[in-house]
């Protein structure tokens, strides 16, 4: 009987375990689509000539407030140089 109760205490442990992990996976996707969605919306706002396409200039200028700038920063990204942080965006 014990051996029972180990198996299906295991068991539960184990899908348990499982669903947290495809709680995370869910979150995780979750957290990407809004920072997409984000990118756009800034992306869009840098875009001030509606062209669907950002110039060097217009990404400079943009950087130069600090509001975009803290959300890069957030994000993991220096934005001190601007040219390489283009680059790499635009790769």
């Amino acid at each position: 009987v014990l051996n029972v109760l180990t198996g299906v205490f295991c068991q539960n442990a184990i899908d348990s375990a499982a669903h947290d992990q495809d709680l995370v996976t869910q979150s995780v996707l979750a957290h990407k689509r809004m920072y997409v969605k984000q990118i756009q919306h800034i992306f869009k706002e840098i875009d001030v000539d509606s062209s669907g396409s950002i110039t060097i200039q217009e990404f400079k200028d943009h950087l130069e407030n600090e509001h975009m700038q803290a959300y890069f920063d957030s994000l993991g990204l220096d934005t001190s140089d601007v040219w390489t942080l283009f680059k790499l965006l635009d790769a």
